[in-house]
């Protein structure tokens, strides 16, 4: 794991650019045929928690002890081979709903074999990473990086084939993923 970053925040405004919500790039960990047929992602939304101090007359609300992170949702092209939505499939399933135990083995074996670190626990080969990098207005560089731990997908989509269409429409769909947190680096 990466130091903390530290945030210096400044004291008057220095830039008047702003970035743009089309500069980015979107990887997971294990599942690369993803990457070039992201269409949209959002970043996971974070709570904090709040402390209730009561008292007599009302109550007071001081900053809580943990952050909350929620879901993000991932829109996607399916591929001409329809392996980036069976990937996800094959993940789903594998921790979700196997018929046998010889598919969990059978799954964990082939996670086993992705994963860098060669004591994993059974667990852990259920999860990967993925990272967001926001790019600058002309692409050219990284702005920062939304690096979120322990990622798994929670929901498919659906498929909707239509014959309605005089154009052949191209067939997208969306996932949604569950998160322990993420972290965020800087470049500037």
């Amino acid at each position: 794991m990466e130091p903390y970053q530290n945030y210096d925040p400044s004291l008057s405004q220095q830039s008047t650019n702003t970035l743009y919500g089309n500069h980015y790039k979107f990887a997971i960990e294990r599942l690369p045929d993803l990457t070039f047929f992201v269409q949209s992602v959002s970043s996971p939304s974070v709570s904090g928690g709040i402390a209730l101090q009561v008292n007599p007359f009302s109550t007071i609300h001081h900053p809580g002890e943990r952050l909350n992170f929620g879901q993000f949702t991932v829109t996607y092209l399916v591929d001409a081979h329809f392996k980036n939505y069976f990937s996800l499939y094959y993940w789903m399933k594998g921790y979700g709903f196997p018929h046998s135990f010889e598919e969990v083995q059978q799954f964990r074996t082939k996670q086993q074999s992705l994963v860098p670190n060669l004591r994993a626990k059974p667990i852990d080969l259920e999860k990967t990473r993925a990272v967001l990098s926001i790019l600058t207005p002309d692409i050219s560089s990284i702005v920062a990086e939304l690096h979120i731990d322990e990622v798994f997908p929670v929901e498919l989509s659906s498929l909707s084939f239509l014959t309605t269409d005089s154009d052949a429409p191209v067939l997208t769909t969306s996932c949604t993923f569950s998160c322990s947190s993420f972290d965020v680096k800087t470049y500037f």
